[in-house]
C-alpha cells in the first residue's frame, strides 16, 4: 500500500507536467515521512547526499571538455579529416557519420552534445551528395547515441556511483561494445546508401588526408590521453576528467587561437552547468525515492521472488531488459536508470551476472531508449535543432533502431564483449 500511495503520487505528478525530478523527490520524500516518520531534516539531507560523491565530479567536467571542444572548434577539425578519411567510399558519408559519433562520444560523454556537433557538419555534406534526409538525419540520431556506451560516458559514470563500482573498469568495458555497436550501424548504413543514387565525392589526395590528420591530431589524442592514463592508474576518472577540460583549452589556446573567445568560453560554461543542473536534481530525487524503496525493503522482497522462480535466468534478464526499452518510450534515459537501478541491481547480482556485464547491456538499452518513439532525446534534439519534423526522423533512425536491438541482443549473449579488456 505504500509503494502503491508513493507510485500514485509520482504519477500524478508526472500527469499534471511536474519535473521528473520533482516527481521523485515528493513521492519519495512522502514515503519517508508518512511510511518510516522520517523528520523533514533527514529527508532534505537524504536529498542532498545523493550527490556528494567524488565520482560524480566527473560528470561536469567531462561535459565542459565536450562542449568547449565543439564551441572552440577543435571538434571541427577531427571531423573533417574523417570526412576526408571515408567519405569517398560507397555509403563513405554514413560510415563517416558513425565513425565521428564514435570519435566525439569520446570526446564529450554525451549524445545530445555529439548529435549537434556531428550533425551540424555531416548532414548537410550526406544531402549535396545525394542521400535522403532520412537516412543522414537518422543514421546521426542514433549513433550519436554512442556518446554513452564509448567512455567518458556519463550514464556509466551513473551507473558506477550507484552500484560502488570502479567507474574507470566501466570505461574499459565500454570500448569494445561501443566498436561493436559502430560496425553495425557502420553496416547498416553502407547497406541503406546502395539504393539511393549518390553523387561520387572525390577521394582526397594523400597530401590533403595528412594534412588532415595532423590539424585533428590534438583532438584525437584527448580520449587516448584520458583513457590511456585511466588504465594505467596515472589518475582517476575525476581527475581524468579535469585533464580532459584543461587540455582542450591548452589546445585550442594554441591551434584554433581565432575561436578561442570569451563569447564561446562563457557559451560552453553555461551549456555545462545547466546539464549538470538537470542531471544532479534528477540524481537527488532519485536517491530520495530509492532510499525510500531500499527502506520499505521493496529490492530485496523482489530478489527474493526472483530467485524462488523456475525460469531461467536469461529469461528473467530478458524480461528486466525489455522493461527498460517499455520505459524508454516514455521517459529520459537518465531517470529510467535512476528509478530501477535500486530495484533490479540486487537481483541481477542474485542471479549470478557480471555487474559490469549488466552496466554495458543496460547502457546500450538506455541508446535505444534516446531513438523509440515517441519520447527519443536524440530525436527530439535533431528535430529542435535543425527544424526537421519529426516523424521524417521516426523513419530514417528506424533501421538503425532494429540494428541497436541486434547489436544489444549479441552483447547479452556474448559477456566477453563486456569483460575481456577487464579480465586482462
Amino acid at each position: 500500500m505504500e509503494v502503491i500511495i508513493g507510485l500514485i503520487i509520482f504519477l500524478v505528478l508526472l500527469i499534471i507536467g511536474a519535473p521528473i525530478w520533482l516527481s521523485l523527490s515528493l513521492s519519495g520524500g512522502a514515503l519517508l515521512f508518512f511510511s518510516m516518520g522520517s523528520p523533514i531534516d533527514t529527508i532534505v539531507s537524504q536529498f542532498l547526499i545523493a550527490t556528494d560523491s567524488w565520482i560524480l565530479l566527473a560528470i561536469p567536467y567531462f561535459l565542459l571538455a565536450g562542449n568547449l571542444m565543439t564551441d572552440l572548434g577543435m571538434a571541427r577539425k577531427m571531423l573533417g579529416f574523417i570526412t576526408k578519411l571515408v567519405g569517398h567510399l560507397p555509403g563513405g558519408m554514413s560510415a563517416a557519420a558513425v565513425l565521428s559519433c564514435i570519435v566525439f562520444g569520446a570526446l564529450s560523454g554525451s549524445s545530445a552534445a555529439t548529435v549537434i556537433a556531428v550533425g551540424a557538419m555531416i548532414i548537410p555534406e550526406m544531402l549535396k551528395l545525394g542521400y535522403s534526409k532520412e537516412n543522414s538525419m537518422g543514421i546521426v540520431a542514433t549513433s550519436g547515441t554512442l556518446g554513452q556506451m564509448i567512455p567518458p560516458s556519463v550514464y556509466m559514470i551513473v551507473y558506477a556511483s550507484m552500484t560502488q563500482l570502479d567507474v574507470g573498469q566501466m570505461f574499459i568495458a565500454g570500448i569494445i561494445p561501443g566498436i561493436l555497436i559502430g560496425a553495425v550501424l557502420i553496416v547498416v548504413g553502407i547497406f541503406i546508401s546502395r539504393k539511393e543514387v549518390l553523387k561520387k565525392m572525390e577521394p582526397s589526395t594523400t597530401k590533403e588526408i595528412l594534412h588532415a590528420f595532423f590539424v585533428g591530431l590534438p583532438s584525437l589524442l584527448m580520449p587516448i590521453i584520458v583513457l590511456g592514463g585511466i588504465y594505467a592508474g596515472i589518475f582517476t576518472p575525476t581527475e581524468a576528467a579535469a585533464v580532459a577540460v584543461v587540455y582542450v583549452l591548452l589546445i585550442s589556446l594554441l591551434f584554433n587561437r581565432k575561436e578561442f573567445t570569451s563569447a564561446n568560453l562563457l557559451k560552453s560554461l553555461i551549456s555545462s552547468m545547466k546539464t549538470t543542473t538537470v542531471i544532479y536534481l534528477l540524481l537527488a530525487g532519485a536517491g530520495l525515492f530509492s532510499t525510500a524503496l531500499t527502506y520499505i525493503q521493496i529490492p530485496s522482497q523482489i530478489t527474493l521472488f526472483v530467485s524462488e522462480l523456475a525460469a531461467p535466468s536469461w529469461i528473467i534478464l530478458l524480461c528486466i531488459l525489455a522493461v527498460y526499452i517499455l520505459f524508454g518510450m516514455f521517459l529520459d534515459a537518465l531517470p529510467i536508470l535512476y528509478i530501477t537501478i535500486p530495484i533490479v541491481f540486487p537481483t541481477v547480482v542474485a542471479l549470478g551476472y557480471d555487474p559490469i556485464h549488466f552496466g554495458v547491456i543496460t547502457v546500450a538499452c538506455m541508446m535505444i531508449s534516446q531513438v523509440t518513439p515517441p519520447v527519443g532525446v536524440s530525436l527530439f534534439v535533431m528535430s529542435g535543432h535543425f527544424k526537421e519534423d519529426l516523424g521524417t526522423l521516426i523513419r530514417g533512425s528506424m533501421p538503425y533502431l532494429i540494428a541497436l536491438i541486434f547489436a544489444t541482443a549479441l552483447l547479452i549473449y556474448f559477456p566477453w564483449f563486456s569483460t575481456v579488456l577487464i579480465s586482462n
